[in-house]
This record gives structure tokens, sequence and C-alpha cells, in this order.
């Protein structure tokens, strides 16, 4: 093996003279991937990560703890499968003169189109590979006697530094979006910054980041610049001023006071949370990846950053692109970046003309496989329009045959992409064991959801045209092209014999007003909140045969009846505009008119009529009431909040004012559906 040990060494010492990353394939069995493995990770010695399967002696790293950490050796097990969310988080990482061993079968699968795909990238880099039982390439030994200047420009990390200062010494509620792709300082930046201004007088810095792995390059270089008396891992203290991490929960919770607040890897968390913290914090700088691991960072750029416009109009935003961890032109990040799809697409801005014609398109896996162009440009919009595409996404383009891909194109420019999920149509004892929950089959969402958490035992047995993704470029939304595309994949759907068509997503009063106004009715809500979106998923649905009408409509009825005791039991907080919205849904009823009449006129307490109240919410129409009102009726009527959180939500001064507050809006809403007025 010494063979290979000076291979590899020759590949990396041109990496080290270039600052670059380099990949060494390992292609053969998995045990002899194995012992080529260890024997470098034993005779390199070098700080290293294991990713995927390891064997027995090595201890395998999950990516997510990866992040914010440096090694120059990075070992990803890719034999069974290319994990591309794990490839493309933990190769970050890999420092400039870095060396990445891959793992990889000797040959394979024809129906893998994804590895397919990636082989042909992997050769178009040229990249070196070992192959078992075959003589060692060969490599140019004629390196170099003088460095190449890599002379490393901070410019941008100087200007960084400055405008993270500036947040805690310039004006109030004037936030700072630090972005930047991977390996560009932005930590070391956030680090530095933190550490001037604790040592020019400022005392507390809070630092929140997803898990504490995350700020771990933040904390070294803001201890390097700090003589402190107290050095734990994650938090630099000096007498009275310190650095301390947070997690997100309890800082949420309790909002302690600060001098400055960082939210590292600030992609990673949910919307709300971070629009939260920007409402209550006047000197803050959120910091994420734009690039590099489940498309989190783009969720950021488009969701919350709009939020941002309304919370904090003069926020400031700074983008680092000079790579800090190695040199430009690195060939690792830019087979990443090109081969996964998560540059922005070479194509220009698609100019549409409501005028003129769409066209609809069914496009076949293996036309993406052999399209490179028509392959970026599908990726890239679904990245860009859809904030949970991650790199692993594409795999599924490419290999998953229950996936159907359409596209909506004017005059040969790319729009819109959707993706169908084909679900259900399994026999009877599959129905039986997904009833009973003995079974999970991978990839039917909504139909095992159906026959299990709704308990029809034959919803499994009916087919599923499931809307995975729709995603039209965001400089063409709100234009109709969603509902034109809907319309489409409606016809398709229905000729392809179909029962349903329905979409699983993280629901907003929006959103599902969108999917509602297309014929869409909500099925069920999951209790949890997504950790992406900060949201409750929803299932809407469309029946399409007269089978699936019936069974949408028992089920619907069954979500109905259920409604009222879930959102006083799991529901408490959810959105009271998405709650009003999913009311309409519900047929409507007369209203009780005597005991309502009592509460309205006279003295009976609100506790004696509750039940009735809560039928007068699920059968009236809402839209009569001020969005204010619609919020306080369902977050006390059905959410069954508290007084004193009623209060608190609506800034009123008490008990008694809430009261008053709420049987005005009541008075409103029964005389609006009785055409009667209380005396």
């Amino acid at each position: 093996m010494s063979a290979l040990l000076s291979f590899a060494q020759n590949i990396q010492q041109q990496a080290i003279i270039d600052n670059h990353r380099q990949i060494l394939r390992l292609q053969g069995d998995l045990v002899w991937c194995y012992q080529q493995a260890t024997f470098l990770i034993t005779h390199l010695q070098q700080p290293y990560f294991w990713c995927g399967p390891s064997p027995s002696a090595i201890t395998s790293t999950p990516f997510k703890q990866i992040l914010g950490q440096e090694v120059t050796l990075l070992i990803i097990n890719a034999y069974d499968s290319f994990d591309a969310n794990a490839f493309a988080a933990s190769e970050g990482a890999l420092r400039g003169g870095g060396l990445l061993l891959l793992i990889s079968p000797t040959e394979i699968d024809k129906n893998d189109l994804f590895h397919q795909y990636l082989n042909s990238q992997f050769l178009l880099y040229n990249f070196m590979s070992v192959r078992q039982s075959h003589p060692l390439p060969i490599s140019s030994t004629c390196l170099p006697q003088t460095a190449i200047n890599n002379d490393l420009y901070l410019t941008q990390q100087k200007s960084a530094i400055t405008a993270i200062i500036k947040t805690v010494t310039g004006h109030r509620h004037r936030p700072l979006v630090l972005t930047a792709n991977r390996g560009r300082g932005k930590s070391a930046a956030l680090g530095i910054a933190a550490a001037h201004l604790l040592n020019t007088g400022i005392k507390t810095v809070l630092v929140c980041a997803p898990n504490k792995q995350a700020t771990v390059t933040l904390f070294k270089h803001a201890r390097s610049l700090l003589n402190a008396q107290h050095q734990a891992e994650f938090s630099v203290l000096d007498q009275e001023k310190s650095i301390q991490f947070i997690a997100p929960d309890r800082l949420l919770a309790e909002k302690p006071k600060c001098d400055l607040l960082i939210i590292d890897e600030a992609a990673a968390l949910p919307v709300p949370t971070l629009e939260a913290l920007a409402h209550h914090y006047a000197r803050l700088v959120f910091a994420t990846t734009v690039h590099g691991y489940e498309g989190s960072g783009r969720g950021f750029a488009l969701r919350f950053q709009k939020q941002l416009n309304k919370i904090a109009p003069q926020w400031r935003q700074v983008h680092l692109d000079q790579p800090i961890r190695w040199a430009v032109n690195d060939p690792l990040e830019s087979f990443t970046l090109n081969s996964l799809c998560l540059t922005e697409s070479a194509s220009q801005l698609p100019h549409y003309q409501a005028h003129q014609t769409v066209q609809f398109e069914k496009l076949d896996r293996h036309q993406l496989l052999h399209n490179k162009a028509l392959l970026q440009d599908t990726f890239s919009l679904l990245v860009l329009a859809h904030y949970q595409t991650k790199p692993s996404d594409l795999e599924k383009l490419l290999n998953d045959t229950a996936l159907h891909i359409f596209v909506v194109r004017q005059n040969k420019q790319l729009l819109g992409v959707a993706l169908i999920n084909d679900e259900g149509g399994f026999e009877p004892m599959m129905c039986e064991n997904i009833w009973r929950g003995t079974r999970r089959v991978q990839g039917h969402l909504v139909a095992q959801s159906l026959t299990f958490h709704s308990a029809c035992k034959q919803a499994a047995s009916y087919r599923y045209a499931r809307i995975q993704r729709i995603a039209i470029h965001p400089s063409l939304q709100n234009l109709g092209l969603g509902k034109q595309f809907i319309s489409h994949l409606t016809d398709w759907a229905k000729k392809q014999k179909f029962d349903h068509l329905c979409a699983s997503f993280g629901a907003t009063a929006g959103l599902l007003s969108f999917w509602q106004q297309l014929a869409f009715s909500t099925l069920r809500i999951g209790f949890s909140i997504d950790h992406s979106s900060g949201t409750h998923s929803v299932i809407v649905n469309k029946p399409l045969s007269n089978q699936g009408k019936l069974l949408h409509a028992e089920i619907h009825q069954q979500f109905s009846g259920q409604f009222a005791i879930q959102l006083s039991r799991h529901l408490q907080q959810m959105d009271a505009e998405l709650v009003a919205n999913i009311l309409q849904e519900f047929s409507k009823k007369q209203p009780q008119s005597v005991q309502l009449g009592s509460y309205l006129q006279g003295n009976l307490p609100y506790e004696f009529v509750e039940p009735v109240l809560i039928t007068l919410m699920l059968t009236c129409n809402l839209k009569s009431l001020s969005k204010t009102q619609q919020c306080l009726t369902i977050q006390k009527i059905l959410q069954n909040n508290s007084w004193e959180e009623i209060c608190k939500k609506h800034h009123l001064t008490g008990k008694k004012q809430a009261q008053s507050a709420l049987k005005s809006a009541i008075t409103q809403l029964f005389a609006q559906e009785e055409n009667y007025a209380p005396r």
C-alpha cells in the first residue's frame, strides 16, 4: 500500500501548492475500500471526519455536526448510495490543501441514473480514481518549485467585520444580514467582530445557532483576540464581559438582554422564530450560508428577507464571495455547486407575455440525464423558487420512477416546474396493514395518512397524484401561471385515471387560500410544527373520480367534526387567520338563538354558552369580522386560550375588557347570521 500512500500524498501536495481541495475516489468492494481508507487515515496522520457507514474501529460523524468545523482529510462513504445532502454539507469543512476520499462501487447500476450522472461529472472534472485490481493511475510528479501566489484577499471579510460592529455602534433596529457561500470566513468575521466589541466596552454578546458545533469557529476566533480569565468551549467570560452560546428554544422563551445578538446559520431556524427575534432585539446580526446543505439558505432569502422588509425596512446586507478556507477556482467547490445544480441557472431572466399561450410538457428522466443544460435549468428553478428544495432532490429527479416531471414554457423559456408523485393503488392486504399501522411504504404520504390517521381502510387502494413541488419563477409569481399549471395537471391526472389530485405543505393563510380557490379542500392537519417552515403541515385534496368524491366527502366530514377538539387541545397556537380560512370549508347551520341571546343580552357567563359558541364559530362566515376580531374569537372560543393569554395577545387591560371585546364580536357575527340584533 506504500504506492497508494505516495499517490495520495502527491495529489495532496499539489492541492497544498494550489490551496485547493481534491477528491480521490476508491472503487472496489466495500472491504477493500475500507482497508485503503483506513490505511491512508493511519499514515497521513491528519485530522479527519468520516461520513456515512464506517468500519467498527472508526466513528462516523453525522454531517450536521461537521458544520462550522475544519479538517484536512474527509472520507465519505457513497458505496450504497450517494447522499447529496451529506456531501454538500460536509465538503465545506475541508480546508485548502485537503483531500476527500470518496468510497464508491466499481460498477454502477444501469437504472441508477443519478449515479451515472455523477460519474460523468466526476470524469469531467478529472478527479483521480484508484480501482481494486487495477494499477494506480499515472499522476504528475513534476510539481512546481515555487508555490502559486495564493494570498488571501480579506477585503470583504474586513468590510463584514466593520458592518457587524456598526450594528452595535450605529442606529437601532437596523439588523445586518450576512450571507456567504461555504468557506468565506463568515464565522471568523463574527468572532473577530464580537471580540472587538467586547474590547471596546460592550458587555454582552449572545450567539445563537441550531447547535453548538456550528459556532466552534466563531468562538475560536473570538477567544484568540480576548484575554479571558475563563474560557469554556462555548463561552468567553472576562469579568463582567461575555460572549455566550444560547440555544434557539431558550432564546425564544426567555429573550435575555444583550448588547448584540448573533444568529449564526440563521437559515436553519424556522422563519417565525427569526421574525419574533427581529421584532424583539434592536441590535441583531443574521448570518447564514446560502449554498451547501438542504437548500435552507434559499428559504432564508425567499421567505425571511421579505418579512424583514416589513419589520425593519432599513436592514443592511453584506455578502461574502471571496474564499478564505481555500483559493479561488477550487475544483471541489465547482464540482459540488455545478454537479448538484446549486448554482443559479445561466439562462436569462424569463420574459412572460400574458397574451401569448404557454406550452406544458412532461419530461422524461433520460432527457434530463442526457441534457445537462435542461437538468440545470429545471433543478435550479426548483432551488430558486421553493425553499425546501435540497441536493438530495436531484437524485429523486433522476431516479424516482414514481415521479412525473412537468414544465411550463413560453418562447422556449422555462417559466415553471411541477413534480407529481404517483401514490396509492394498493391491494386489500397492504391497505389492511397500513390501516393497522404495521406497514409504511415510502413515498406514499397522502395515501398512507388518509388510511391510517383518518382510519379509512380503503383509502390506500385509491390512486393519488400528489403535487410534491410546484415552482414558478419568482419574477413571474402572482400572474396566474400557477393556477394555469394546476389546471393542466388536473386534466392530465383525470386522463391518467387518478382518483385524487392532492398536495401536502406547510400551511399559511395565503398559501391555503390559493389552493382553496382551485377547489381543493383540507383533509388533515399535522399537530407538530415543521422545523424548516415553523408551520403545521396540511393535506389538501381535489377528488377527480366518482369513487374519489365519495371518499373525499367522508374524510372531509370526519375532519370537520374533529377540528374543534383539535384546536382546543393540539392546535392552540395555530395562526388564527389560517383557522378562519379552514372554517370557510365547513357546511353552514342555523345558530341557536335562545342561549346566544341570553349570553349577549343578559349576564349568562361565557362558560355556560361555550358549546353553542363553538358551533357558531364552526358554521358561520367569519369574514364579516375584522382581522382582530377573527383572531380574538378563534383564539378564545376554538383554541381555548386563557383570558390572560387573550389580554396579552391583544393588548387588553384585563379580563373585563377582553370579555367585552369578545361579546361585541359575537353580537356582530350573530346579527349578520340571523339578521338579528339583540335588544
